[in-house]
């Protein structure tokens, strides 16, 4: 087992481990100085509990849990708990369950009652003590604070708390004081740094802010969006916008977060002050909650992620990025209705609303609900003229439903919105190709797959899917095969590419060259039913008849297409015809 050292160095590494072994809950286990061990709920529950209806809501709570549905576990456990009041496991069940849904009340409710029996008493503190800092007392807030355990989560989270802490206490004076404390113990490494700078920040000491948060930015590739946001703003506060908006462009074409960018540069254009993160010691609290979650997310430890999220909120509730996270983590778990519900806390006027609608289309498509799904992405394309994501959303999901003239409506809906195409709008061709190959378009469909790659030369996917094309229609056979080859060079590992190439040497008469990259793509691929289908046929070529039999039988078990079962029923019966049909 990962001791608690180890633990915390993966943590400031970013690879923190899960710590929810079993169950619901995220403490630490008891309070500090506590030897207790959590007492089980006994099989026998109290004279109140008829026909063991509360052990039995406590397995259901558990089991409920474990499938990430909140509702139902705190359903569970509160059943439970009201017949048991005085469990401690059940009482710290129920609280932290109210604080992963956002009941406050609640949870504020049972938090002095969880730090007596040290159930959960981690989060308990942390609540008490950001109740006090919410209010503005911060000093109490400290006092709670220290009282957190040294080890686990606490210990990391626990000094950039307190540092802000103690900025919100003594202001701009305390600032040396707050930047050591974020310097205590094990940190979380560039989650630290980002925020002593924006303690400089906030202490009106710009230059330093910027040195610092320009040394934690990478060369290349995107930066944590709360990171160059805080960098763009400070820029811009020195009286440097162009290299503010140049940072951020910079982020733009690295593929970051679009919606939070353009409206940053948009406030910049419109000569407007950029407002960095967070602009108080409070929103630096929530900020360091919010840095943790993603942390947690990241390592798939999901409850605990969902809790410093809601804390987060606690103190922010307009925090966007923390709803869309709780969101996404609840989605993972395919709780799609608790996911919508969390995507529909993010305010209306956040640059991240269009983000949460997308979300909930893509939740209500899971769903099964399409047609709301759609509507949805419909209503969000014709609220938002100038972007695209709607749309290549709304094709995206019309072709894996098969809807494709709906899809190629979607998809050309977004090509006329983009201007002249720049390279990175590839996938859009490529996609609409596809459609129009689907509905027997071809001239149409071929039309986009050179645009694709006339967008993106050496795109496989793009030189895959027209390469396999021409062969399969006896076009252009060279330079398809040229086109296979190349894309195999560019993704050896993708099973469905590798088999493209096999079909090439196959309809070209190369059975030996066929056998050998079949064989490959169904090592790769071998749940695929067309790739074990060709692999027969390539056996069958060259004499291996059993094993084409065998190949051929397996691609039945595997769900091919309906057309296609007679076809290989018919093999299997005969086997295969004159060579001579094969060839191109």
């Amino acid at each position: 087992m990962t001791s608690i050292s180890d633990h915390r160095r993966r943590i400031a590494l970013g690879l923190l481990g899960g710590l929810l072994a079993t169950g619901l809950a995220v403490g630490t286990g008891p309070a500090a100085g506590s030897e207790r061990e959590p007492e089980p709920l006994p099989a026998s529950v109290d004279a109140e509990a008829e026909d063991g209806l509360a052990f039995g809501d406590f397995l259901a709570g558990h089991v409920a849990a474990a499938r990430g549905e909140l509702a139902a576990a705190d359903r569970y456990f509160g059943r439970a708990f009201a017949l048991n009041p005085t469990n401690r496991d059940l009482l710290g069940q129920v609280f932290v369950l109210a604080l992963a849904r956002g009941e406050f009340a609640t949870a504020l409710e049972h938090a002095e009652a969880v730090l007596e029996t040290g159930i959960g008493a981690e989060e308990a503190r942390l609540l008490v003590a950001l109740t006090a800092a919410d209010r503005g007392d911060f000093d109490v807030a400290r006092a709670e604070f220290e009282k957190l355990p040294a080890t686990g989560l606490a210990a990391l989270v626990g000094p950039l708390l307190d540092g802000w802490a103690m900025f919100g206490a003594g202001g701009p004076a305390a600032l040396d004081e707050a930047r050591e404390r974020l310097r205590d113990e094990e940190s979380l490494g560039a989650l630290n740094r980002y925020h002593e700078a924006m303690l400089l920040l906030l202490a009106g000491r710009t230059p330093a802010a910027i040195e610092q948060l320009a040394a934690e930015i990478p060369a290349e590739g995107p930066a944590p969006m709360r990171m160059i946001r805080a960098y763009a703003a400070a820029l811009a506060a020195a009286g440097r916008t162009d290299e503010a908006a140049a940072a951020l462009r910079a982020q733009l074409q690295d593929g970051g977060e679009q919606a939070l960018i353009e409206a940053a540069l948009a406030t910049l254009e419109a000569g407007e002050p950029l407002p960095p993160p967070f602009e108080d010691p409070k929103g630096g609290m929530a900020d360091a909650l919010l840095g943790m979650a993603q942390a947690l997310q990241q390592e798939r430890s999901a409850m605990q992620a969902i809790v410093y999220a809601r804390l987060a909120t606690y103190l922010r509730p307009e925090l966007a990025e923390a709803s869309l996270l709780i969101g996404d983590v609840l989605a993972g778990e395919e709780n799609y209705p608790e996911a919508i519900a969390a995507y529909e806390e993010v305010p209306a006027d956040s640059p991240l609303a269009g983000d949460a609608d997308l979300r909930i289309a893509r939740a209500l498509h899971v769903e099964g609900r399409r047609e709301d799904s759609y509507a949805r992405l419909e209503q969000l394309a014709e609220a938002e003229p100038d972007r695209i994501d709607a749309l290549v959303q709304l094709g995206d999901l019309l072709r894996r439903d098969e809807a494709y003239l709906r899809a190629e409506e979607a998809y050309s809906a977004a090509i006329a919105r983009i201007g002249e195409p720049q390279p990175e709008d590839w996938t859009l061709f490529y996609a609409r190709g596809i459609t129009y190959e689907r509905t027997k378009r071809w001239t149409e469909a071929e039309e986009d797959f050179l645009l694709a790659l006339e967008l993106q030369p050496e795109q496989p996917f793009v030189l895959n899917y027209l390469g396999y094309s021409w062969v399969d229609m006896g076009r252009h056979l060279d330079q398809a095969r040229g086109m296979l080859e190349r894309a195999v060079e560019l993704r050896p590992s993708d099973g469905f590419i590798v088999d493209s190439l096999g079909w090439v040497h196959y309809r070209l008469g190369e059975y030996d060259e066929a056998v050998e990259a079949l064989e490959r793509a169904v090592e790769l691929e071998p749940g695929d039913p067309v790739i074990n289908d060709h692999l027969g046929d390539a056996y069958w070529r060259v004499g291996r008849q059993r094993e084409a039999r065998y190949q051929w039988e397996r691609a039945l078990t595997l769900e091919p297409e309906d057309d296609e079962i007679p076809k290989i029923e018919r093999k299997l019966e005969r086997g295969l015809p004159d060579a001579t049909g094969d060839r191109i």
